[in-house]
């Protein structure tokens, strides 16, 4: 029980730390080009119980799934993650761009490899953690 706590903790920063990092500093001008229609749907300052929440909940999600795939180490971690990032993002991004115009196609297709890297190296993380204590 304790490394799911301590795989979920440090999955839940680095996911938070990344989200940061991607969506605001390295790719923010992309994703505000590539809007949709919808008007009014970004908030000036994100709600910060409700990221962070969402960040730790992500985590959450990926060492469930990695605890029962067997995964832990850093590198299998990223390796699965790669693959879960992508067909996660895929699906969320294809089905939001289906019913919504929060987006536009583009964004909609750039999201499943921007959310591969993102949980691909927060998978790291959590491999890593779920792999404590054992012996190699």
């Amino acid at each position: 029980m304790k490394n799911l706590l301590i795989a979920t903790f440090a999955g839940g920063l680095v996911y938070f730390l990344l989200g940061g990092l991607i969506y605001v500093v390295i790719l923010g001008g992309f994703y505000e080009a590539n809007l949709g229609s919808a008007t009014g749907v970004m908030r000036e300052l994100p709600v910060m119980w409700a990221m962070l929440t969402s960040q730790l909940a992500l985590a959450a999600l990926v060492t469930w799934v990695f605890r029962h795939a067997g995964v832990s180490t850093a590198v299998e971690g990223l390796k699965t993650g790669a693959i879960f990032g992508f067909l996660f993002g895929l699906a969320l991004s294809l089905d939001l761009y289906s019913v919504t115009n929060w987006s536009n196609l583009n964004a909609a297709l750039a999201e499943p490899f921007v959310t591969a890297v993102r949980i691909s190296l927060g998978g790291a993380a959590i491999g890593w953690a779920l792999g404590l204590g054992k012996s190699t």
